[in-house]
Parts: structure tokens; C-alpha cells; sequence
């Protein structure tokens, strides 16, 4: 029993860290998704920046709840790329670090779509 003891501290530490390794990997996921269908919508015909950014909020919003509010959203582009970058800090479960957060940076690319002349 004293072996248990001296153990389970551990064991939950581990167990904090590898549930917070599980959130921070589905954000990363979440805001790497929200980016690229962004840049998709934005790059579809008839498309433009302010499209393809709302669309990555609102894919946020869905995946990370109130969390994504605190990400930053631009979308820019070109005339063939659209370009959506999404940015933001996800807080820590972790009581004792304070409130610290991890940095979550995701961009995406997408040529757009629509009828070119030929060369």
C-alpha cells in the first residue's frame, strides 16, 4: 500500500500529460482543418477573402468551442492562390502553470478555381 503511495503521483502527472498532449494535437488538427477548408471555400469560383475567413471561424468555432476566439484569422489572395492562415494559443489543463498557453499556428494554400485562357 505504501508503494501505491508513493507512485500514484506519478502516474497521474503522466496521465495530465498525456491528455494534455491529446487536446493540443486536436487543436492543431482542428486549426489545420479550419485553414484549408477556408482557403478551399475562398478558392472556389466566386470566392474571396472575407468568405474563406469566416468559414475558418466558424470551423473553429465547431471544433474548439469558446477556445477559438482567441484565434486570429487572415486570408489573402492572389491572383491564383488563396492564402488562410489561423493563430492562437490553446490554454493548458495543468493547474499549476497559471493559465499558460501553447502556441497553435496553421496556414493553408489553394489555387483558385475558374476558367483560365489558354497560353
Amino acid at each position: 500500500m505504501v508503494e501505491f503511495a508513493l507512485v500514484l503521483p506519478l502516474l497521474l502527472l503522466v496521465l495530465l500529460g498525456v491528455v494534455q498532449f491529446g487536446l493540443v494535437h486536436h487543436a492543431q488538427n482542428v486549426a489545420s482543418t479550419a485553414a484549408q477548408e477556408g482557403a478551399r471555400l475562398g478558392a472556389a469560383e466566386g470566392g474571396d477573402a472575407g468568405i474563406a475567413e469566416q468559414r475558418t471561424l466558424d470551423v473553429l468555432r465547431s471544433g474548439l468551442g469558446v477556445t477559438a476566439e482567441g484565434f486570429d484569422v487572415t486570408a489573402s489572395e492572389s491572383d491564383e492562390w488563396m492564402t488562410v492562415t489561423a493563430s492562437g494559443g490553446y490554454p493548458l489543463i495543468i493547474p499549476w502553470l497559471g493559465g499558460a498557453t501553447i502556441a497553435i499556428d496553421a496556414a493553408a494554400n489553394m489555387r483558385k478555381e475558374g476558367f483560365r485562357s489558354g497560353p
